[in-house]
Protein backbone atom coordinates (compact mmCIF):
# COMPACT_ATOMS: atom_id res chain seq x y z
CA UNK A 1 0.00 0.00 0.00
CA UNK A 2 1.22 3.50 -0.81
CA UNK A 3 2.07 5.88 2.01
CA UNK A 4 -1.17 7.56 3.09
CA UNK A 5 -1.82 11.23 2.53
CA UNK A 6 -2.67 13.19 5.67
CA UNK A 7 -4.96 16.20 5.95
CA UNK A 8 -5.01 17.73 9.42
CA UNK A 9 -7.88 20.19 9.89
CA UNK A 10 -7.16 22.37 12.90
CA UNK A 11 -9.54 24.97 14.32
CA UNK A 12 -9.23 27.62 17.02
CA UNK A 13 -11.54 27.97 20.03
CA UNK A 14 -13.82 25.15 18.89
CA UNK A 15 -16.12 23.60 21.51
CA UNK A 16 -17.14 19.99 21.17
CA UNK A 17 -20.83 20.88 21.45
CA UNK A 18 -20.60 22.89 18.21
CA UNK A 19 -20.48 19.58 16.31
CA UNK A 20 -23.42 17.32 15.62
CA UNK A 21 -21.39 14.19 16.35
CA UNK A 22 -20.72 15.37 19.92
CA UNK A 23 -24.21 16.72 20.54
CA UNK A 24 -25.63 19.98 21.85
CA UNK A 25 -28.38 20.12 24.49
CA UNK A 26 -30.07 23.15 22.93
CA UNK A 27 -29.96 22.56 19.18
CA UNK A 28 -29.14 20.09 16.44
CA UNK A 29 -25.79 21.22 15.07
CA UNK A 30 -25.55 21.58 11.30
CA UNK A 31 -22.12 20.02 10.70
CA UNK A 32 -22.72 17.06 8.31
CA UNK A 33 -19.21 17.11 6.79
CA UNK A 34 -17.39 17.10 10.12
CA UNK A 35 -19.80 14.44 11.37
CA UNK A 36 -18.89 12.40 8.32
CA UNK A 37 -15.28 12.18 9.56
CA UNK A 38 -16.61 10.66 12.78
CA UNK A 39 -18.75 8.21 10.81
CA UNK A 40 -15.77 7.18 8.67
CA UNK A 41 -13.41 6.73 11.59
CA UNK A 42 -13.09 7.21 15.34
CA UNK A 43 -14.41 9.90 17.66
CA UNK A 44 -12.41 10.51 20.84
CA UNK A 45 -14.92 11.57 23.44
CA UNK A 46 -12.55 12.82 26.14
CA UNK A 47 -9.56 14.54 24.55
CA UNK A 48 -8.08 17.51 26.45
CA UNK A 49 -5.70 20.21 25.30
CA UNK A 50 -2.31 20.70 26.97
CA UNK A 51 -2.95 24.40 27.50
CA UNK A 52 -6.25 26.28 27.26
CA UNK A 53 -4.76 29.04 25.10
CA UNK A 54 -3.43 29.22 21.55
CA UNK A 55 0.38 29.31 21.46
CA UNK A 56 1.32 26.72 24.11
CA UNK A 57 -1.42 24.37 22.94
CA UNK A 58 -0.18 24.58 19.35
CA UNK A 59 3.41 24.05 20.45
CA UNK A 60 2.48 20.91 22.40
CA UNK A 61 0.47 19.57 19.49
CA UNK A 62 3.34 20.04 17.02
CA UNK A 63 6.19 18.85 19.25
CA UNK A 64 4.59 16.18 21.43
CA UNK A 65 5.91 18.02 24.50
CA UNK A 66 4.23 19.65 27.48
CA UNK A 67 4.46 23.41 28.10
CA UNK A 68 6.81 22.65 30.99
CA UNK A 69 9.20 20.83 28.64
CA UNK A 70 9.72 23.91 26.46
CA UNK A 71 8.88 26.91 28.65
CA UNK A 72 5.94 28.09 26.53
CA UNK A 73 2.96 28.93 28.75
CA UNK A 74 0.96 31.69 27.07
CA UNK A 75 0.59 33.77 23.93
CA UNK A 76 3.48 36.10 24.80
CA UNK A 77 5.69 33.32 23.44
CA UNK A 78 4.83 34.53 19.93
CA UNK A 79 6.52 37.90 20.60
CA UNK A 80 9.73 38.73 18.75
CA UNK A 81 11.48 39.08 22.14
CA UNK A 82 10.77 35.45 23.07
CA UNK A 83 13.50 32.87 22.42
CA UNK A 84 13.90 29.13 22.76
CA UNK A 85 17.27 27.89 23.96
CA UNK A 86 16.96 24.51 22.24
CA UNK A 87 15.89 23.24 18.82
CA UNK A 88 12.76 21.11 18.85
CA UNK A 89 11.45 18.69 16.26
CA UNK A 90 7.93 19.05 14.84
CA UNK A 91 5.36 16.90 13.06
CA UNK A 92 5.88 18.40 9.58
CA UNK A 93 9.68 18.13 9.81
CA UNK A 94 9.43 14.43 10.67
CA UNK A 95 7.12 13.80 7.72
CA UNK A 96 9.39 15.81 5.39
CA UNK A 97 12.38 13.66 6.37
CA UNK A 98 10.32 10.63 5.41
CA UNK A 99 9.49 11.74 1.89
CA UNK A 100 6.32 13.74 2.50
CA UNK A 101 5.49 17.09 0.97
CA UNK A 102 4.37 19.35 3.82
CA UNK A 103 2.26 22.49 3.85
CA UNK A 104 0.26 24.71 6.17
CA UNK A 105 -2.54 27.02 5.13
CA UNK A 106 -4.00 29.42 7.64
CA UNK A 107 -3.14 30.27 11.22
CA UNK A 108 0.29 29.42 12.67
CA UNK A 109 0.77 31.40 15.96
CA UNK A 110 3.99 29.85 17.28
CA UNK A 111 7.26 31.06 18.83
CA UNK A 112 9.37 32.40 15.98
CA UNK A 113 12.33 30.19 16.94
CA UNK A 114 10.14 27.12 16.52
CA UNK A 115 8.37 28.16 13.31
CA UNK A 116 11.45 29.40 11.40
CA UNK A 117 15.06 28.21 11.35
CA UNK A 118 18.17 30.39 11.09
CA UNK A 119 17.79 30.52 7.29
CA UNK A 120 14.24 31.81 7.58
CA UNK A 121 12.60 28.61 6.34
CA UNK A 122 9.43 27.46 8.08
CA UNK A 123 8.88 24.04 9.63
CA UNK A 124 6.44 23.43 6.76
CA UNK A 125 8.05 23.23 3.32
CA UNK A 126 5.21 25.47 2.14
CA UNK A 127 3.28 27.90 4.36
CA UNK A 128 0.63 30.43 3.43
CA UNK A 129 -1.11 32.36 6.23
CA UNK A 130 -3.44 34.31 3.93
CA UNK A 131 -6.95 34.43 5.37
CA UNK A 132 -5.81 33.68 8.92
CA UNK A 133 -5.48 37.22 10.20
CA UNK A 134 -8.06 38.99 12.33
CA UNK A 135 -10.53 40.59 9.96
CA UNK A 136 -10.06 44.33 9.83
CA UNK A 137 -13.47 45.70 8.96
CA UNK A 138 -14.84 49.12 9.80
CA UNK A 139 -17.03 48.83 12.88
CA UNK A 140 -19.68 50.88 11.11
CA UNK A 141 -20.04 48.00 8.65
CA UNK A 142 -20.70 45.37 11.32
CA UNK A 143 -24.14 44.42 12.56
CA UNK A 144 -25.03 43.35 16.12
CA UNK A 145 -21.44 43.62 17.36
CA UNK A 146 -21.15 41.99 20.80
CA UNK A 147 -18.39 42.17 23.43
CA UNK A 148 -18.45 41.84 27.24
CA UNK A 149 -17.34 44.94 29.12
CA UNK A 150 -13.97 43.37 29.92
CA UNK A 151 -13.35 42.82 26.21
CA UNK A 152 -13.83 46.52 25.45
CA UNK A 153 -10.90 47.58 27.58
CA UNK A 154 -7.18 47.25 26.97
CA UNK A 155 -5.36 47.66 23.68
CA UNK A 156 -8.17 46.51 21.43
CA UNK A 157 -11.69 45.21 21.46
CA UNK A 158 -12.44 41.47 21.18
CA UNK A 159 -15.70 40.75 19.40
CA UNK A 160 -17.54 37.58 20.47
CA UNK A 161 -20.37 38.06 17.99
CA UNK A 162 -21.30 40.01 14.90
CA UNK A 163 -22.49 39.69 11.30
CA UNK A 164 -19.91 40.04 8.56
CA UNK A 165 -21.01 42.38 5.74
CA UNK A 166 -22.90 40.37 3.13
CA UNK A 167 -21.57 42.44 0.22
CA UNK A 168 -17.89 41.77 0.97
CA UNK A 169 -15.74 38.68 0.23
CA UNK A 170 -15.08 36.64 3.37
CA UNK A 171 -11.26 36.54 3.85
CA UNK A 172 -11.04 33.16 5.68
CA UNK A 173 -12.27 31.35 2.56
CA UNK A 174 -8.78 31.91 1.14
CA UNK A 175 -7.45 29.28 3.57
CA UNK A 176 -9.52 26.54 1.94
CA UNK A 177 -9.09 27.81 -1.60
CA UNK A 178 -5.31 28.12 -1.31
CA UNK A 179 -5.05 24.63 0.18
CA UNK A 180 -7.02 23.12 -2.69
CA UNK A 181 -4.90 24.97 -5.26
CA UNK A 182 -1.76 23.55 -3.63
CA UNK A 183 -3.21 20.03 -3.73
CA UNK A 184 -3.85 20.31 -7.46
CA UNK A 185 -0.13 20.89 -8.06
CA UNK A 186 1.38 18.33 -5.66
CA UNK A 187 1.80 14.59 -5.83
CA UNK A 188 1.34 12.18 -2.96
CA UNK A 189 2.32 11.57 -0.28
CA UNK A 190 1.61 14.83 1.51
CA UNK A 191 1.04 16.14 5.02
CA UNK A 192 -1.30 19.12 4.76
CA UNK A 193 -2.50 21.16 7.71
CA UNK A 194 -5.51 23.40 7.09
CA UNK A 195 -5.58 25.73 10.09
CA UNK A 196 -8.67 27.90 10.47
CA UNK A 197 -8.66 30.89 12.81
CA UNK A 198 -12.41 30.38 13.14
CA UNK A 199 -14.42 30.29 15.36
CA UNK A 200 -11.90 32.38 17.37
CA UNK A 201 -12.69 36.02 18.00
CA UNK A 202 -13.59 38.17 16.21
CA UNK A 203 -16.64 35.99 15.70
CA UNK A 204 -17.88 37.72 12.55
CA UNK A 205 -20.19 35.28 10.83
CA UNK A 206 -21.01 35.63 7.12
CA UNK A 207 -24.56 35.26 5.78
CA UNK A 208 -26.38 32.91 5.66
CA UNK A 209 -24.58 31.22 8.56
CA UNK A 210 -25.22 34.17 10.89
CA UNK A 211 -28.92 33.31 11.10
CA UNK A 212 -29.23 29.50 10.77
CA UNK A 213 -29.57 29.04 14.56
CA UNK A 214 -31.70 32.13 15.15
CA UNK A 215 -34.76 30.14 16.28
CA UNK A 216 -32.97 27.78 18.68
CA UNK A 217 -33.50 27.69 22.43
CA UNK A 218 -30.05 28.88 23.56
CA UNK A 219 -29.86 30.46 27.05
CA UNK A 220 -30.27 34.22 27.28
CA UNK A 221 -29.10 34.64 30.87
CA UNK A 222 -25.83 33.89 32.68
CA UNK A 223 -25.90 31.69 35.76
CA UNK A 224 -23.11 32.23 38.28
CA UNK A 225 -21.79 29.51 40.61
CA UNK A 226 -20.10 30.34 43.92
CA UNK A 227 -18.09 27.14 44.47
CA UNK A 228 -15.56 27.76 41.73
CA UNK A 229 -11.89 28.44 42.41
CA UNK A 230 -10.77 31.99 43.17
CA UNK A 231 -8.87 31.81 39.90
CA UNK A 232 -11.97 31.08 37.82
CA UNK A 233 -14.07 33.62 39.70
CA UNK A 234 -11.42 36.30 39.14
CA UNK A 235 -11.30 35.43 35.44
CA UNK A 236 -15.06 36.02 35.23
CA UNK A 237 -14.60 39.38 36.97
CA UNK A 238 -12.02 40.45 34.38
CA UNK A 239 -14.32 39.36 31.54
CA UNK A 240 -17.07 41.47 33.16
CA UNK A 241 -20.10 40.16 31.28
CA UNK A 242 -22.65 41.42 33.83
CA UNK A 243 -23.91 44.24 31.59
CA UNK A 244 -24.61 42.03 28.57
CA UNK A 245 -28.26 42.05 27.56
CA UNK A 246 -30.35 38.93 27.09
CA UNK A 247 -30.24 39.49 23.34
CA UNK A 248 -26.44 39.76 23.34
CA UNK A 249 -26.03 36.60 25.41
CA UNK A 250 -28.31 34.74 23.00
CA UNK A 251 -26.83 36.14 19.78
CA UNK A 252 -23.24 35.40 20.86
CA UNK A 253 -24.18 31.71 20.70
CA UNK A 254 -26.09 32.06 17.43
CA UNK A 255 -23.09 33.66 15.73
CA UNK A 256 -20.53 31.28 17.24
CA UNK A 257 -22.32 28.08 16.24
CA UNK A 258 -23.15 29.59 12.85
CA UNK A 259 -19.45 30.22 12.24
CA UNK A 260 -18.73 26.55 12.95
CA UNK A 261 -21.33 25.66 10.31
CA UNK A 262 -19.30 27.83 7.90
CA UNK A 263 -16.21 25.75 8.77
CA UNK A 264 -18.22 22.63 8.01
CA UNK A 265 -19.00 23.96 4.54
CA UNK A 266 -15.26 24.43 3.93
CA UNK A 267 -14.64 20.81 4.86
CA UNK A 268 -17.33 19.84 2.39
CA UNK A 269 -15.16 21.39 -0.34
CA UNK A 270 -12.22 19.26 0.81
CA UNK A 271 -14.28 16.08 0.65
CA UNK A 272 -15.54 17.00 -2.80
CA UNK A 273 -11.98 17.48 -4.08
CA UNK A 274 -10.65 14.23 -2.61
CA UNK A 275 -13.54 12.23 -4.03
CA UNK A 276 -13.19 13.80 -7.48
CA UNK A 277 -9.65 12.42 -7.73
CA UNK A 278 -10.28 9.14 -5.93
CA UNK A 279 -7.89 10.11 -3.12
CA UNK A 280 -10.27 9.76 -0.18
CA UNK A 281 -9.56 6.05 0.33
CA UNK A 282 -5.84 6.68 0.86
CA UNK A 283 -6.11 9.84 2.96
CA UNK A 284 -6.02 10.11 6.72
CA UNK A 285 -8.24 12.97 7.88
CA UNK A 286 -7.78 14.44 11.35
CA UNK A 287 -10.09 17.07 12.81
CA UNK A 288 -9.30 18.85 16.06
CA UNK A 289 -8.77 22.22 17.75
CA UNK A 290 -6.21 23.94 19.95
CA UNK A 291 -8.78 24.49 22.76
CA UNK A 292 -12.43 25.32 23.34
CA UNK A 293 -14.15 28.46 24.58
CA UNK A 294 -16.69 29.66 27.13
CA UNK A 295 -19.95 31.16 25.92
CA UNK A 296 -21.19 32.67 29.16
CA UNK A 297 -20.83 29.72 31.54
CA UNK A 298 -20.38 31.15 35.05
CA UNK A 299 -19.85 34.58 33.52
CA UNK A 300 -16.88 33.47 31.41
CA UNK A 301 -16.10 34.10 27.77
CA UNK A 302 -12.89 33.28 25.85
CA UNK A 303 -10.59 30.46 27.08
CA UNK A 304 -7.81 30.27 29.74
CA UNK A 305 -9.62 28.09 32.30
CA UNK A 306 -10.03 24.32 32.75
CA UNK A 307 -13.81 24.21 32.61
CA UNK A 308 -14.91 21.42 30.23
CA UNK A 309 -16.14 23.74 27.47
CA UNK A 310 -12.57 25.09 27.20
CA UNK A 311 -10.30 22.21 28.21
CA UNK A 312 -12.03 19.48 26.19
CA UNK A 313 -11.42 19.45 22.43
CA UNK A 314 -12.87 17.47 19.54
CA UNK A 315 -10.66 14.80 18.00
CA UNK A 316 -11.79 12.79 14.98
CA UNK A 317 -9.53 10.50 12.94
CA UNK A 318 -10.51 8.61 9.80
CA UNK A 319 -8.61 6.90 7.01
CA UNK A 320 -6.84 3.73 5.88
CA UNK A 321 -5.68 1.30 8.59
CA UNK A 322 -8.41 2.54 10.95
CA UNK A 323 -10.69 -0.47 11.04
CA UNK A 324 -13.58 0.53 13.30
CA UNK A 325 -15.79 2.96 11.42
CA UNK A 326 -18.03 5.11 13.59
CA UNK A 327 -16.38 3.94 16.78
CA UNK A 328 -16.41 6.05 19.94
CA UNK A 329 -13.45 5.96 22.33
CA UNK A 330 -14.19 7.39 25.77
CA UNK A 331 -10.85 6.98 27.56
CA UNK A 332 -8.94 10.18 28.37
CA UNK A 333 -6.33 11.38 25.92
CA UNK A 334 -4.52 14.65 25.19
CA UNK A 335 -3.61 16.75 22.19
CA UNK A 336 0.07 15.76 22.26
CA UNK A 337 -0.98 12.18 21.50
CA UNK A 338 -1.67 13.18 17.89
CA UNK A 339 1.96 13.18 16.59
CA UNK A 340 2.81 9.64 17.67
CA UNK A 341 -0.56 8.42 16.39
CA UNK A 342 0.02 9.93 12.95
CA UNK A 343 3.58 8.63 12.69
CA UNK A 344 2.42 5.10 13.45
CA UNK A 345 -0.46 5.31 10.97
CA UNK A 346 2.03 6.36 8.29
CA UNK A 347 4.56 3.67 9.23
CA UNK A 348 7.14 6.21 10.45
CA UNK A 349 9.35 5.65 13.48
CA UNK A 350 8.60 8.21 16.20
CA UNK A 351 11.59 10.33 17.29
CA UNK A 352 12.40 10.08 21.00
CA UNK A 353 11.42 13.69 21.66
CA UNK A 354 7.70 13.02 21.20
CA UNK A 355 5.75 12.12 24.31
CA UNK A 356 2.16 11.00 24.37
CA UNK A 357 0.95 7.70 22.95
CA UNK A 358 -0.39 6.04 19.85
CA UNK A 359 -4.13 6.30 20.37
CA UNK A 360 -4.79 3.04 18.50
CA UNK A 361 -2.25 0.72 20.08
CA UNK A 362 -1.31 2.06 23.54
CA UNK A 363 -3.11 1.77 26.86
CA UNK A 364 -4.87 4.87 28.22
CA UNK A 365 -2.77 6.97 30.60
CA UNK A 366 -3.35 7.35 34.31
CA UNK A 367 -3.57 11.11 33.85
CA UNK A 368 -3.23 13.95 31.34
CA UNK A 369 -1.76 17.38 32.11
CA UNK A 370 -2.15 21.00 31.13
CA UNK A 371 -0.66 24.39 32.11
CA UNK A 372 -1.25 28.05 31.35
CA UNK A 373 0.43 31.34 32.28
CA UNK A 374 3.99 32.58 32.77
CA UNK A 375 3.12 33.75 36.28
CA UNK A 376 5.24 36.91 36.33
CA UNK A 377 4.38 40.12 38.16
CA UNK A 378 4.02 41.66 34.69
CA UNK A 379 1.61 38.98 33.43
CA UNK A 380 -1.94 39.88 32.41
CA UNK A 381 -5.14 37.87 32.07
CA UNK A 382 -5.24 38.91 28.42
CA UNK A 383 -1.57 39.68 27.76
CA UNK A 384 -1.85 40.88 24.18
CA UNK A 385 -4.36 43.49 25.32
CA UNK A 386 -2.42 44.33 28.52
CA UNK A 387 -5.63 43.78 30.45
CA UNK A 388 -6.47 42.04 33.71
CA UNK A 389 -4.60 41.70 36.99
CA UNK A 390 -4.99 38.96 39.55
CA UNK A 391 -6.29 39.33 43.09
CA UNK A 392 -4.76 42.19 45.09
CA UNK A 393 -3.35 43.55 41.81
CA UNK A 394 -0.82 40.74 41.52
CA UNK A 395 0.36 39.58 38.10
CA UNK A 396 -1.75 36.87 36.46
CA UNK A 397 -0.62 33.46 37.83
CA UNK A 398 0.31 30.14 36.28
CA UNK A 399 -2.32 27.48 36.69
CA UNK A 400 -1.66 23.75 36.21
CA UNK A 401 -4.13 20.90 35.85
CA UNK A 402 -4.25 17.11 36.11
CA UNK A 403 -7.12 14.98 34.87
CA UNK A 404 -7.76 11.30 35.40
CA UNK A 405 -10.63 9.21 34.08
CA UNK A 406 -12.73 10.52 36.98
CA UNK A 407 -11.22 13.63 38.54
CA UNK A 408 -9.92 17.07 37.61
CA UNK A 409 -7.61 18.99 39.92
CA UNK A 410 -6.13 22.36 39.06
CA UNK A 411 -4.23 24.83 41.19
CA UNK A 412 -2.16 28.00 41.10
CA UNK A 413 1.52 27.04 40.98
CA UNK A 414 3.39 30.26 40.22
CA UNK A 415 2.74 33.92 41.10
CA UNK A 416 4.91 37.02 40.62
CA UNK A 417 7.78 34.91 39.32
CA UNK A 418 7.87 32.47 42.26
CA UNK A 419 6.28 29.15 43.24
CA UNK A 420 3.27 29.70 45.49
CA UNK A 421 3.03 28.42 49.04
CA UNK A 422 0.76 25.46 49.61
CA UNK A 423 -1.89 27.51 51.39
CA UNK A 424 -2.13 29.82 48.36
CA UNK A 425 -2.64 27.10 45.71
CA UNK A 426 -6.42 27.67 45.53
CA UNK A 427 -7.06 24.02 44.66
CA UNK A 428 -10.13 23.08 42.66
CA UNK A 429 -11.11 19.39 42.73
CA UNK A 430 -14.08 17.93 40.92
CA UNK A 431 -15.44 14.49 40.15
CA UNK A 432 -16.22 15.22 36.51
CA UNK A 433 -17.94 11.89 35.93
CA UNK A 434 -20.60 12.79 38.52
CA UNK A 435 -20.46 16.54 37.91
CA UNK A 436 -20.07 16.96 34.12
CA UNK A 437 -20.42 20.76 34.28
CA UNK A 438 -17.51 20.75 36.78
CA UNK A 439 -18.90 23.36 39.17
CA UNK A 440 -18.83 21.74 42.62
CA UNK A 441 -15.45 22.11 44.32
CA UNK A 442 -14.62 19.18 46.59
CA UNK A 443 -11.28 20.58 47.75
CA UNK A 444 -12.56 21.83 51.11
CA UNK A 445 -14.47 18.64 51.91
CA UNK A 446 -12.21 16.52 54.15
CA UNK A 447 -13.81 13.34 52.77
CA UNK A 448 -11.80 13.94 49.59
CA UNK A 449 -8.43 14.62 51.23
CA UNK A 450 -6.81 11.38 50.06
CA UNK A 451 -7.75 11.97 46.42
CA UNK A 452 -6.71 15.61 46.66
CA UNK A 453 -3.28 14.81 48.09
CA UNK A 454 -2.62 12.05 45.58
CA UNK A 455 -3.51 14.16 42.55
CA UNK A 456 -1.77 17.26 43.88
CA UNK A 457 1.42 15.25 44.40
CA UNK A 458 1.22 13.78 40.91
CA UNK A 459 0.82 17.29 39.48
CA UNK A 460 3.77 18.54 41.54
CA UNK A 461 5.90 15.73 40.13
CA UNK A 462 4.86 16.63 36.60
CA UNK A 463 5.88 20.28 36.93
CA UNK A 464 8.95 19.70 39.10
CA UNK A 465 11.48 20.11 36.27
CA UNK A 466 9.70 22.79 34.27
CA UNK A 467 11.69 25.21 32.12
CA UNK A 468 11.48 28.85 33.18
CA UNK A 469 12.40 31.69 30.85
CA UNK A 470 13.55 35.24 31.72
CA UNK A 471 10.73 37.71 32.31
CA UNK A 472 12.14 40.10 29.73
CA UNK A 473 11.36 37.52 27.02
CA UNK A 474 7.64 38.15 27.50
CA UNK A 475 7.54 41.70 28.83
CA UNK A 476 4.97 43.81 27.02
CA UNK A 477 5.07 47.59 27.05
CA UNK A 478 1.87 49.63 27.04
Amino acid sequence: MNAPNIIYIYCDELRTDALGCYGNKYAEMKTPNIDRIAEMGVKFENCFCNSPVCVPSRVSNLTGLYPEDIGVYHNEAALSSFHLDLKYDTIPEVFARNGYKTANFGKVHLPQDLYRNVKGNTIFRHSNVEGSQMMHVKRSELKNMIAPQGFKTGRRMSIIGGRFPKDKPYPPEKVTNNALEWLKKENAPYFLRISFLQPHTPVLTPPPYNSIYMEENFPNTIEYKEKLSEFEQRFAQVVDAAKMTKEEIYLAQVYYYGLVAWIDAQIGKIFEYLESLGQLENTIIVFSADHGVSLGENGCYAKQIYAPQVHRVPLLIAGPNIKSKGKIRDEICESLDVPKTLFNLAGIETPKQFKGRDLFSSKPPVAVYSSIGFGFSSSFTFPMRLHGNYLNRNGWPRRACIRTDKYRLDKTVRLNGKPVKKEKEDIFLVNWKDDPKEIYNLAKDTNWNDILEKLSTMLDDHISNCIEIPEEYVLLIS
